[in-house]
């Protein structure tokens, strides 16, 4: 017996020892509710400081006593006690909390729970990019966001859209959005030299959405102040895929369609027989359908292939893809090549480095649009029917009275080629106590050259015995950020986060340009080939920039949100006594759901409201608009000479935007109904305009801060999950409405008369409005346009100028309609602008019954003798005057796609993960009154004043494709 408890002492002794001894502990976080693993989840011995957080696979290692225990935490989780009980090895799973704090967004410099914000943002998944089979990054968020307008100015492949957020906030300056991807500000814009009549190269063109994972739209000044000087106009913040973890997935998507302009779009012209009626004439046997001529079915297509994989250490995504689309109107074309690469390695449980680099080459084929004498498709809808393509010998006829189309289409070269090389490399070290700093370096690197050769075969090239034109490009964007954030709890209630950082970045941009004629013969199309160098120049451009930023957010028990955002930035742009700008922002929100009053009613999921106010910049004016300029090329007497062509001012400074907003955050019926409302007034201050001199200092004008506007509007966002059965059907619905007013101009004076369609700047009026004559009808007597004399005077003259019409849309808006059944899914997309007005330009020439122009049957029920009643006059006029406004307002079905999912029972006898096949149908109709080729139009790009205007657009194509998605 004595023996027995000898023993029994012993072996106690023993576990005794090896209870009390340190032990490693690992293991991995994942969520109950779907097993995925959980980054930044605070680990902490109960009763100490001593712990450590989660990796970025979940993983988690910790030094602790065997009968220790573990503290497991994380926001919008149950906390969970586990012993340790001398196991080395302890998988956890953390159940959600019932406080709900949705998913994580990225939201400038750190990421947040999308219920824990107190701004106003928008965020586009990737279910809603991969349910759209569309290749650009504008048409992917065209109509997913409200207050987010993007107008898809022509069908030009390739070509330069405009976007903007919550109405333009400049008259000079940028009005579009600063893009960032991965936390880097990118190159964005046109950078072509040869211009194309508004039909731009767009530097955004070069991106491929198939890489993004998601978007977050930043809008108000407490989401956007972070970004200061070029936040005025919003931020989209793009986030690109990783590797996966623990897992390898290989992605293969590929697709195929057919584009077509609609035939209900096209114009009905004259024919042979019409014109001749028309104009006495008796040209016979030739009958000539010039639009026959140039447009085409054209095909395009789209492959992208990419790897995503990982373990507990490492992740990787590579991606490769080619997109290849021809243009409606022949020989237009875009083809892009595109890769990318995104690594993240965990050195240690501290030390986490990554990278990613992207690379893309793009052709793009283009031909001249609007306001040309030398297009294609204004070419093609003007000459008249009468003429042919070819004359009895081939050559190509040029008796019509604008250049023949076809000839240019076949032997004109105008191609731009593009290559973008983008990388970055951060480094992230999580230090003691809930410090993490992250500096992360990056480069932007964009590169375009244009080629265009006329020979003497076209009308153009005649002109001069061959025309010829090279120029090159070169733009670069260095940024270094450097970010030190801090995050902790305090007595369980009390949540603080804080960041403060600084960046900098260096701007250059280089340009040459060459034009020459003469050459030997159409074979050669180098300058090196030709006679004589017509012109030559080439530019340097060098900026720079400094920020400093800092931003403070605290939350009690996830019911009371406060945030608060400073940055002052200093650019080469301004002047000397004004370098620095500083743009602070506060918002608030109160989460309504989390309270004892609201909790009792079981069927509302989050009530949440929101309130801010911040000052944010414009920086996107030109460059050294502060300095005085000297100008080379004033020679005299074969001596070279300079000359000053810009005034100094040294107090030029930012244009400011001080932006107010509300809004409220409501899910109800487990979110089967979420709604998200916003309001907002900006008011931009400090507009920088060109203020007008006595002409005897030498100069007519000096760039001064001198102008206000303001918008203001309303956002909705409605999202339903209307069925959920085993037929499911959501609706995704937003609508935006905008007002946009000019407060303040240089003593009053307008900007008159910008571009072909009249548009004005003017005090009490939206920017852009269109100013002319207002057209009374055709008299029926004399068959005359009678216009209103305002001034009462007699005559038709300036004095009788007004407001004839408004290219300002009333509402945006976007619904979309997804249906589930079995392995079936149907999305439906719907796009729409309500309330705009188009000053259709083509009408000036096309229904003129002057001129040589061909002529819209619409004249063959012109006024022919007194007593008619017609709205078309015998003989038209030039006048802009509202004879060519009309009603631009349109609903058109954007997207519609049929998918079908291939069961798992029948992929893994291939050995295949997934399978999804589809066919998808894209401008499929648009329901408008307008009578031009496309309501969705501006020819001159995305000028701020310019707007709305239709002049001989290139329309967008109608296309159908079919696609398939597999996952090996």
């Amino acid at each position: 017996m004595r023996k027995n408890y000898l023993l029994l002492l012993i072996f106690s002794m023993f576990i005794s020892s090896v209870w009390g001894q340190s032990l490693q502990v690992t293991g991995k976080v994942t969520s109950a509710t779907d097993d995925s693993p959980i980054p930044g989840v605070t680990i902490l011995i109960k009763g100490t400081q001593k712990g450590t957080t989660t990796d970025v696979n979940g993983a988690y290692k910790l030094d602790a006593s065997a009968n220790s225990i573990l503290v497991f935490s994380f926001v919008g989780m149950k906390q969970l006690e586990l012993p340790v009980n001398g196991q080395a090895k302890m998988n956890v799973r953390l159940e959600e909390d019932k406080i709900n704090l949705g998913e994580l967004v990225v939201v400038g410099y750190s990421t947040t729970s999308r219920k824990l914000i107190s701004g106003s943002i928008g965020l586009v998944n990737g279910d809603e990019i991969k349910s759209a089979p569309l290749r650009t990054i504008d048409g992917v968020l065209q109509g997913k966001s409200a207050g987010v307008v993007i107008n898809q100015n022509s069908g030009t492949p390739g070509g330069q859209n405009s976007i903007k957020l919550r109405g333009g906030s400049s008259i000079n300056a940028s009005n579009q959005p600063l893009i960032v991807i991965d936390g880097v500000p990118v190159i964005t814009g046109s950078f072509g030299q040869i211009g194309y009549s508004g039909q731009e190269i767009d530097a955004l063109s070069d991106l491929n959405p198939n890489d993004i994972e998601s978007f977050t739209i930043l809008k108000d000044a407490s989401a956007t102040a972070i970004y200061g000087a070029r936040a005025s106009n919003g931020v989209i913040l793009i986030t690109t895929k990783k590797g996966s973890l623990q897992k390898t997935d290989i992605s293969l998507n590929t697709s195929y369609g057919w584009q077509s302009i609609p035939s209900e779009r096209i114009p009905e012209l004259m024919n042979a027989a019409q014109w001749n009626e028309y104009k006495g004439t008796t040209v016979e046997g030739i009958d000539t359908d010039w639009m026959k001529e140039i447009l085409q079915v054209a095909p395009t297509s789209n492959n992208e292939l990419s790897v995503s994989t990982g373990n507990n250490k490492t992740r990787l995504f590579i991606s490769g893809s080619y997109f290849k689309q021809d243009g409606t109107v022949k020989s237009t074309s875009f083809d892009r090549y595109s890769g990318r690469m995104n690594v993240d390695h965990k050195i240690t449980e501290k030390l986490t480095i990554g990278g990613s680099a992207s690379m893309s080459y793009s052709k793009n084929k283009r031909v001249e649009g609007d306001q040309t004498l030398f297009g294609p498709l204004p070419n093609a809808l003007s000459i008249p029917a009468i003429y042919p393509v070819y004359n009895a010998d081939g050559s190509y006829n040029e008796d019509g009275p604008y250049a023949n189309p076809v000839a240019i289409i076949n032997e004109t070269q105008n191609i731009a080629y593009t290559n973008r090389n983008g990388g970055n490399v951060y480094l992230e070290y999580k230090c003691q106590n809930g410090f993490t700093f992250t500096s992360k370096w990056s480069a932007d690197i964009y590169s375009l050259r244009e080629h265009e050769y006329d020979p003497i075969t076209t009308r153009q090239g005649a002109k001069y015995n061959g025309l010829g034109i090279e120029g090159n490009s070169y733009v670069s964007n260095l940024v270094s950020s450097n970010v030190l954030q801090y995050s902790t709890t305090l007595v369980e209630k009390h949540n603080l986060e804080g960041l403060v950082g600084y960046s900098t970045e260096k701007y250059a941009r280089r340009n040459s340009y060459i034009e020459a004629i003469d050459f030997p013969n159409e074979k050669l199309q180098y300058i090196t080939s030709a006679g004589t160098i017509r012109a030559a120049s080439t530019t340097s451009l060098d900026r720079g920039m400094s920020s400093y930023f800092g931003q403070f957010k605290y939350n009690y028990l996830y019911k009371y949100i406060l945030t608060l955002t400073a940055r002052a930035d200093g650019s080469s742009k301004f002047g000397a006594n004004n370098r620095y700008g500083y743009f602070p922002a506060a918002s608030l929100a109160w989460r309504l759901a989390e309270e004892k009053f609201i909790k009792k009613y079981s069927w509302i999921n989050e009530l949440k409201v929101r309130a801010s106010i911040g000052l944010t910049g414009n920086d996107g004016i030109r460059d050294f608009s502060s300095l005085g300029l000297y100008e080379g090329g004033f020679n005299y007497g074969g001596v070279s000479g300079t000359a000053p062509i810009q005034l100094p001012n040294p107090d030029l400074k930012w244009e400011s935007t001080l932006q107010k907003g509300i809004g409220f955050d409501l899910g109800i019926f487990d979110d089967r109904l979420s709604l998200n409302v916003d309001l907002y007034l900006n008011k931009t201050s400090d507009l920088l305009l060109d203020r007008p001199i006595p002409s005897s200092t030498g100069y007519t004008s000096i760039t001064a801060n001198i102008g206000d506007l303001e918008n203001k509007g309303i956002e909705i966002m409605l999202n339903t999950k209307n069925i959920k059965k085993a037929f499911t059907w959501n609706t995704s619905f937003n609508i935006a409405a905008n007002r946009n007013k000019v407060i303040k101009l240089n003593n009053g004076q307008p900007i008159t008369d910008q571009g072909r369609g009249g548009n004005w700047v003017v005090e009490g009026e939206p920017i852009g409005v269109f100013y002319g004559y207002r057209c009374l009808g055709v008299d029926p007597t004399t068959g005359n346009l009678v216009y209103e004399d305002i001034s009462k005077d007699g005559e038709l003259n300036s004095d009788d100028l007004t407001k004839i019409g408004n290219p300002n849309p009333d509402f945006t808006a976007g619904l979309t309609n997804n249906f589930s059944y079995g392995n079936f899914d149907l999305s439906v997309f719907l796009y729409s602008m309500i309330g705009n007005d188009i000053f259709n330009g083509s009408w000036i020439y096309l229904q003129s019954g002057t001129g040589e122009d061909n002529q819209t049957t619409a004249m063959l029920r012109r006024w022919m003798k007194p007593g008619d009643i017609t709205d078309i006059p015998r003989e038209g006029d030039t006048y802009k005057s509202s004879r060519f406004i009309e009603n631009g307002s349109f609903m058109r079905i954007k997207n519609v796609t049929l998918s079908y999912t291939i069961p798992a029972s029948v992929l893994n006898k291939v050995k295949l993960k997934s399978l999804r096949i589809y066919a998808s149908g894209q401008n499929l109709y648009t329901f408008t009154t307008y009578t031009g080729m496309d309501p969705e139009v501006n020819y001159y790009s995305n000028d701020n004043v310019i707007l709305g205007t239709d002049f001989f657009t290139y329309p967008q194509s109608r296309t159908f494709m079919i696609g398939l998605n597999a996952g090996f």
